[in-house]
């Protein structure tokens, strides 16, 4: 070891620190160091205030249609609700074409010249009863005649009661007719005429009536109905009761001839 080596414990003490010299100037940046590790992951901080709203962006896009929905249940029909008031008349319109010519009986006959006759008796007469079901009896006399055109021969009703008729068509026929029960039987029967074309009876053309006291001397029965004709037909009046019937006139309590029967026809529709 030399001499150098040992002079550690040679050393005198320190002395006093110089006064600091004048600090030089700076010198070069050094290179920036490379980047340290990131260190962890800070706290949350507190939420801030809301900012104030910004525009309103442009409208999007319409999206596609949602699938339809289940049908819900119907619902209970409400009440009726009152009537309003009824509206101004429109005006009327154009009138429409002529439709065709009907077909009837009740109408206005457009047949030429009319064919009517009206014929009655005002003498008492007791026609004999019917002799079975829907079979004719003793016929009426119809000994005036009012009037008859040339196709309703009304000749022979003032002798056996026949009218004939000589134009086909439909027929309106009323009928009148006064009488009574003498002798009344008991029990009380109705008494009947009806009406007859060529021997049988006409349909819908019999009434009844009913003899209840000797005093009562007459009644009256009527018929109207629609009857067709052929050419050469004959219409009679008879009686259908199964007794005799006492056709009357009375004249007690009146200043006037009554009648006991009458008869008129119209043609309505010709063939």
């Amino acid at each position: 070891m030399s001499t150098q080596d040992n002079c550690v414990c040679c050393q005198g003490p320190v002395g006093p620190q110089g006064i600091p010299g004048v600090q030089g100037p700076q010198g070069n940046q050094g290179p920036a160091g490379s980047q340290g590790i990131p260190g962890p992951r800070g706290l949350t901080g507190s939420q801030g205030a809301t900012g104030p709203a910004g525009l309103q962006g442009p409208q999007g896009m319409p999206g596609n249609d949602g699938s339809q929905g289940v049908p819900g249940v119907d619902g209970m029909n409400g009440t009726d609700g009152a009537q309003g008031p009824i509206g101004p008349m429109g005006p009327q319109g154009l009138q429409g074409p002529q439709g065709p010519k009907g077909d009837c009986v009740a109408c206005p006959c457009d047949c030429g010249a009319p064919e009517f006759a009206e014929v009655y008796s005002v003498t008492t007469q007791n026609l004999a009863a019917s002799p079975g079901p829907n079979l004719a009896g003793q016929v009426c006399i119809l000994e005036n005649t009012i009037f008859s055109t040339s196709n309703i021969d009304v000749s022979q009703a003032a002798v056996n009661g026949k009218i004939i008729i000589n134009k086909a068509g439909w027929y309106d026929v009323a009928t009148g007719i006064s009488g009574a029960l003498n002798p009344i039987p008991s029990p009380i029967p109705v008494w009947t005429l009806s009406l007859f074309k060529n021997g049988l009876i006409i349909p819908g053309s019999t009434f009844a009536n009913q003899t209840i006291s000797p005093e009562q001397k007459s009644n009256e029965i009527v018929a109207d109905v629609f009857v067709h004709f052929n050419i050469g037909d004959v219409l009679e009046l008879a009686n259908t009761s199964i007794n005799q019937v006492f056709m009357s006139a009375p004249t007690f309590g009146t200043n006037a001839q009554t009648n006991s029967a009458y008869l008129k026809i119209q043609l309505l529709k010709a063939d």
